[in-house]
């Protein structure tokens, strides 16, 4: 597909949403664009599925499966959050070592 060359003039009408996202990956603005999107935001989901087991909700009913999702996505922030906090002590300590070394 990417072989193919860009399409020219407008989209045709009545042709399938499946179509559609292969007219748009064909362009060079298509491509660009939905390469962002691994970039971006689908990470984060991939990290909940691997780390928390965020593949599948263990409870039913809506309002059930969007708290569960809040507490997934409130764990992965604080995780983030730890992971920095831990980073900054460490780059702490060794700037402490430093300077008493110097005297």
């Amino acid at each position: 597909m990417r072989e193919a060359a860009s399409p020219r003039g407008r989209m045709p009408k009545g042709i399938s949403a499946r179509q559609r996202m292969q007219r748009k990956l064909r362009t060079k603005r298509g491509r660009a664009i939905y390469a962002q999107r691994g970039a971006s935001v689908e990470p984060v989901f991939g990290q909940m599925k691997d780390r928390q087991g965020a593949g599948q909700f263990s409870m039913r009913g809506l309002g059930a499966c969007q708290g569960e999702w809040h507490l997934h996505a409130a764990v992965h922030n604080l995780r983030k959050l730890h992971r920095d906090s831990v980073r900054r002590r460490a780059a702490g300590s060794k700037m402490a070592g430093k300077q008493a070394n110097k005297a």
